[in-house]
């Protein structure tokens, strides 16, 4: 198997051992009943070691499309047809620039297409996924959504938002004020465990030695898991990513982590709990379930009476050994199987600086904004006429977007036309001044 792997495990420190299987944790603590809720066993056997293990290794992939709860709108419908994922697929858009090309799709886009930026394009999130036709993850509930809040975990919650209010909350954007502002992934410290889906990086690289499973996350997490029945370390010495002990239930890999930290890790890429939300009193199960051989049904139980009324349970599929091409406006690259280099992360702790003055500088500028007559929001409803009067002609025109060069150098001046008239800018409070005409 071609897999190129530069991955730094710290040290582990680990004393004796407790081992308890998942229906034993389910079944200990739901307040309001327990769940039924069976983990299905391997319908597969896997190779061996050569000590004699199910042979789980290799780089699996669980890129998907699937949310986590069942929308609301598929209330009662657990799975699609294939041709309901045919159709959904078709009408799934790509994450390239709408006019990279500036080619017809581009003359075609509406403003709203062209005011939406996505943050990365189709090279980092290919649009190929793990086949899977359930509308949600969640197992159970079987309804596919995720138990209500415990009325502490929702004041503990509502707090914590108080604290770190959004700026704009359809996009769950955080004015950053302070260091805490920033989750622990943003900050490539630790991402949750367990980690669900990823938008890119997605893959995981479980590697098998006798009496240990290493399970490297492609981005932030690497988990070394004794298999020798130790006990857990207690208390919340687990930190961001908690403590993991494993043992094999036939063909099947079970891990059990507890003692996280009682802090909050934030609800960035990867989540299954919310901002807010502590970690302390966390149960969590996996069970890696091999159903073919690249194939491997991930189940994780999550227990916690004082957060959730009920224990929970989501599944993905990982395949292994994906074969995977990319195509962008860079051009294509040859399809090969998935690989797995270090994930170089600082970008938060490098932006921390960067954004801690952005807010400051936008704090600033809203205190100094010009009246609207004097800043570019006047422009709305001017014609084309008017605008090529008083700035000359856009330096590029995407469709409706035509774009200006402003007197910083840095920042973009747009304008969105429809039937001729400007219906949108971009930003809308600068000031006139301070789009430079293109004479």
């Amino acid at each position: 198997m071609r897999h190129r792997l530069l991955i730094a495990a710290g040290s582990l420190v680990v004393v004796g051992v407790t081992m308890w299987l998942a229906d034993a944790v389910v079944a200990s603590q739901a307040p309001s009943g327990t769940t039924t809720f069976k983990v299905p066993a391997s319908t597969y056997a896997p190779p061996r070691t050569p000590w004699g293990d199910p042979d789980l290794q290799g780089v699996w992939d669980n890129h998907t499309t699937v949310p986590m709860q069942r929308p609301a709108n598929l209330a009662g419908k657990k799975t699609f047809t294939d041709a309901e994922l045919a159709a959904r697929a078709r009408s799934r858009d790509d994450n390239d620039p709408l006019c990279n090309q500036n080619d017809e799709r581009c003359a075609k886009a509406t403003v709203a297409d062209l005011d939406r930026l996505d943050a990365y394009n189709g090279f980092w999130t290919p649009q190929t996924f793990v086949s899977d036709n359930r509308t949600a993850l969640i197992e159970d509930p079987p309804d596919g959504r995720i138990p209500p809040l415990t009325p502490e975990a929702l004041a503990i919650q509502q707090a914590y938002l108080r604290a770190h209010p959004a700026t704009e909350p359809s996009a769950a954007v955080i004015e950053i004020r302070h260091w805490e502002d920033y989750d622990l992934a943003e900050r490539c410290i630790a991402a949750q465990v367990p980690t669900t889906t990823m938008g890119y990086n997605s893959a995981q690289y479980l590697m098998q030695s006798p009496g240990w499973v290493m399970l490297a996350h492609e981005r932030l997490n690497t988990r070394i898991i004794p298999l020798d029945g130790r006990p857990h370390l207690g208390g919340t010495m687990g930190g961001w990513i908690g403590d993991s002990r494993g043992h094999w239930e036939g063909n099947t890999l079970v891990v059990e982590t507890t003692s996280y930290t009682n802090k909050q890790s934030g609800g960035s890429v990867g989540a299954f709990a919310d901002a807010g939300i502590p970690f302390g009193n966390f149960h969590v199960v996996e069970h890696f379930v091999p159903v073919g051989p690249n194939r491997i049904h991930y189940y994780v139980t999550i227990s916690d009476p004082q957060t959730w009324t009920r224990p929970w349970t989501f599944m993905q599929p990982w395949e292994k050994d994906r074969v995977l091409s990319y195509n962008d406006n860079l051009g294509a690259t040859k399809a090969e199987p998935y690989q797995m280099y270090e994930y170089a992360c600082h970008e938060g702790n490098n932006a921390m600086g960067n954004s801690l003055r952005g807010t400051l500088q936008a704090r600033q500028r809203a205190a100094s904004r010009p009246a609207d007559a004097e800043s570019t929001k006047s422009l709305i409803g001017k014609t084309e006429a008017d605008i090529r009067a008083m700035y000359g002609n856009p330096v590029t025109i995407a469709g409706p977007r035509w774009q200006y060069s402003t007197a910083n150098g840095i920042l973009q001046f747009f304008a969105f036309f429809e039937n001729g008239k400007v219906v949108l800018v971009r930003p809308d409070d600068i000031r006139l001044t301070e789009v430079v005409p293109n004479r």
